[in-house]
């Protein structure tokens, strides 16, 4: 009965203590995590929204870049961090459902250990080539690659990634056979089409929106359902003719499961907020990026529909798990 009682109360104890340290939330530097190499799109978006949520939170929001195992590495810390609302992950579709499909020893669920807090951001992605190839029209770079099976390399941000994945349905689509040629991050694989080591890529536009305005890079169609407000001018895959292609890239922002419904909520209104800033605003679309706000339920509903595309396009792409 002592035994009993003393569990009792010391489990009393820790609500109240957890109770208390939400409604005070945030009382120390919040840390949020980028899977990526610095210099990228999820890293723009990831410090400017962090710079909005520290102006509401009054507390600094930092962010940390943490790139490696195609985004399992960040994953898999912010999945084991506290569940305290201090250690957050920005991450979309790659991290949250295709690495833990295709890598067995990824280590985390990209769900189950995930509270969703919001989406922050939508980003198209292009199909771009170098201005130096003299290719203008997505017919010419077909016609190119018909020339002969792995006459035309294609970049992507990894094994699995959106990149990958639109460009094995731009294969499917027109019939040809291109050569992977897989980077770290968009912004090495911008720099290699630029210097003409790769031919094609279906990238993140922010790191590509001055080779656009510059004229070295030449954008021919959009991996979207729609034109982009900070592309007007570049065209569908599927007003082109090439099927139906919404393989944008969308950002949210989660923290480990568990974490306090109050200390969710918070944080969800601070991003709410940043998002509704004109110097934020501005910052992202100038660089060719969507707002996309979702709050937490709905963010959760959108990951799970999200879930079941992503996957039956793995099934139907043939991508598995790396040898």
């Amino acid at each position: 009965m002592k035994t009993s009682l003393i569990a009792a109360l010391a489990i009393g104890v820790a609500a109240i203590a957890t109770g208390a340290s939400a409604q005070d939330f945030p009382q120390r530097p919040i840390t949020l995590v980028n899977p990526y190499s610095a210099g990228g799109p999820a890293d723009l978006i990831g410090r400017t929204v962090a710079e909005g949520m520290s102006q509401v939170l009054g507390q600094p929001v930092v962010v940390e870049n943490r790139p490696g195992a195609a985004t399992a590495i960040a994953a898999t810390h912010v999945a084991q961090s506290q569940p305290d609302g201090y250690t957050l992950l920005i991450a979309g579709s790659p991290t949250h459902v295709v690495t833990p499909a295709i890598q067995p020893d990824a280590n985390y669920d990209g769900i189950g250990d995930f509270t969703p807090v919001s989406t922050v951001a939508l980003v198209p992605n292009v199909l771009v080539v170098s201005a130096a190839s003299g290719i203008t029209s997505v017919e010419e770079l077909v016609a190119r690659a018909e020339e002969s099976a792995g006459a035309v390399s294609f970049a992507s941000v990894g094994q699995g990634s959106l990149p990958h994945l639109s460009s094995l349905l731009f294969q499917q689509e027109t019939g040809t056979e291109l050569t992977h040629i897989p980077y770290g991050g968009a912004a090495p694989a911008v720099v290699d089409i630029l210097a003409g080591n790769v031919d094609m890529g279906f990238l993140n536009a922010p790191p590509m929106m001055e080779y656009f305005s510059g004229g070295e890079l030449i954008p021919l169609g959009l991996a979207a359902s729609d034109r982009a407000s900070g592309l007007p001018d570049v065209p569908t895959m599927e007003e082109l003719g090439y099927g139906t292609f919404e393989m944008s890239t969308w950002y949210g922002i989660s923290a480990p499961a568990d974490t306090p419904e109050e200390v969710v909520e918070a944080l969800d209104n601070a991003i709410a907020q940043a998002l509704e800033m004109p110097e934020v605003q501005e910052r992202l679309t100038k660089q060719g990026v969507e707002i996309f706000y979702k709050p937490s339920a709905e963010f959760a509903s959108y990951l799970e529909a999200d879930a079941d595309r992503m996957l039956q396009l793995l099934e139907v792409s043939g991508v598995g798990a790396p040898q």
